[in-house]
């Protein structure tokens, strides 16, 4: 299979015809081999739009999923970037191909080139500061941990789900207060533990 082409085609037909025109993310996203980072016997489905399994258990999002909210939270080259529920890989590798400074946080090691992989409980991330915090997966609430490690007009990237919906959020840091704003649907693959009973959701 020509994965170079995939590449091509990926931004294209999923990630160009969903507004998402950030001509940097797209350059990341053709360079990063998506499908690398997808359990092997996967591999020819890595660039259709469909979620996709790891060798670390987590998932990889649609491009489609991925690309908006990136887009969204403006990630620029320079950026502090801290990937949480990262262990599938891609992602981090997404925002280090974009220039940025990137740590990943997951309860699995995983290693990414580029990237300073950290092991532990998503809930305790380190200290920061961040300019953007992305969460790798759905959740249905989620600590304050992750919005108090935010610099100053730092933002927080992460899906929050009801149900068998979800919606796409950015919350941005400005002095003391986290103001959130949703900027489209989407449903991706729940990290555990983050449920409305065990923190408050916004």
């Amino acid at each position: 299979m020509d994965f170079a082409a995939a590449r091509d085609t990926m931004i294209e037909s999923q990630v160009r015809t969903n507004d998402v025109s950030d001509l940097a993310l797209q350059s990341a996203m053709r360079v990063v081999e998506r499908e690398t980072f997808v359990v092997p016997e996967k591999r020819a489905f890595a660039y259709a739009e469909v979620t996709s399994p790891t060798p670390s258990g987590r998932w990889l999002w649609k491009p489609r999923d991925f690309s908006k909210l990136a887009q969204a939270a403006n990630v620029v080259a320079g950026e502090r970037v801290l990937v949480i529920g990262g262990a599938g890989g891609y992602s981090a590798a997404v925002f280090a191909a974009l220039g940025c400074t990137v740590t990943m946080l997951d309860d699995v090691a995983v290693e990414v080139a580029g990237v300073n992989s950290v092991v532990g409980a998503l809930d305790a991330p380190p200290a920061g500061p961040f300019d953007v915090v992305f969460v790798d997966g759905g959740v249905e609430a989620f600590p304050d941990a992750w919005t108090n490690i935010l610099a100053e007009q730092g933002r927080l990237c992460v899906v929050v789900l009801k149900g068998p919906m979800g919606t796409a959020n950015i919350f941005t840091k400005s002095g003391t207060i986290v103001a959130g704003r949703v900027v489209f649907d989407a449903t991706v693959p729940q990290l555990p533990g983050f449920s409305i009973a065990l923190a408050f959701a916004f």
